[in-house]
């Protein structure tokens, strides 16, 4: 919890669900954390409800969920990022 109190950013797999992610999702949108799901649809596996709903009720400035798959994630990271301090 300390990291997560110490972070600008909260990046976090969700394909798999997880009560100890979903808490550190949770606890990080508490604390108004930018935060970035990233979900691989080709598992066949389906996003969390609370997952989608988060991304529409916190908006996209705070919450965003990317779809990916493996051979993406530096350039999606390197996006994400790059957003980030243009800003």
């Amino acid at each position: 919890m300390e990291w997560l109190a110490q972070s600008d950013v909260v990046v976090a797999e969700v394909t798999q669900p997880s009560f100890g992610v979903g808490y550190e999702i949770g606890q990080a949108m508490a604390m108004k954390k930018r935060i970035l799901c990233l979900f691989r649809p080709s598992s066949g596996k389906v996003l969390s409800a609370m997952i989608q709903r988060a991304e529409g009720k916190l908006g996209s400035s705070l919450f965003q969920v990317r779809d990916y798959v493996e051979e993406e994630i530096e350039g999606i990271l390197d996006n994400y990022f790059g957003e980030l301090t243009k800003n």
